[in-house]
């Protein structure tokens, strides 16, 4: 009669160990969801159309560091200290 009750226990453990290692590792970190909001607000400050298609490489290459600086400065705000 205690056969059961234990292998019904080790059988839950064993199937919520994995699905609760998933959870825990599926979150990102508070400074990787930053990052990522300050990535989104900057594509969306210096959006292009049609994605750059034609775009001459000088004016591609100085949106991009736009962005990049954009990123730099919204992650130093968010710094704390």
């Amino acid at each position: 009669m205690r056969v059961l009750p234990l292998s019904a226990l080790a059988l839950a453990v064993m199937i919520a160990a994995p699905v609760l290692a998933q959870e825990q590792g599926a979150a990102p970190s508070a400074r990787e969801a930053r990052k990522a909001a300050c990535q989104q607000e900057a594509n969306l400050i210096y959006r292009t159309s049609s994605r750059g298609i034609g775009m001459a490489e000088d004016t591609r290459s100085q949106i991009i560091a736009a962005r990049r600086a954009h990123v730099r400065e919204c992650m130093a705000k968010a710094a704390p200290g």
